[in-house]
């Protein structure tokens, strides 16, 4: 991973998120439930806001698109479809 700014990580995690999300073909709502949430005001935060997610949350949201937390911080497949 090359050298990056907090605020480029929140904002390339945020699209890359989205991307997986989009790509499972689920809503924001439907990933909020499978990583535990009510609704989708967490997942809004982390797609739009470029929230920080704890590990946690990172291995919850990984595994709920079923992808690696390697594929998931990969940034070099943002704006590939």
């Amino acid at each position: 991973m090359e050298k990056t700014t907090i605020k480029q990580f929140k904002l390339d995690l945020a699209k890359r998120i989205k991307q997986l999300r989009k790509s499972a073909g689920l809503t924001q709502s439907a990933l909020a439930i499978k990583i535990g949430f009510k609704d989708k005001q967490i997942v809004n935060t982390y797609e739009l806001k470029g929230a920080n997610p704890t590990a946690y949350n990172l291995v919850l949201i990984a595994n709920a698109l079923n992808v690696t937390l390697d594929e998931l911080l990969d940034f070099s497949q943002l704006g590939v479809e």
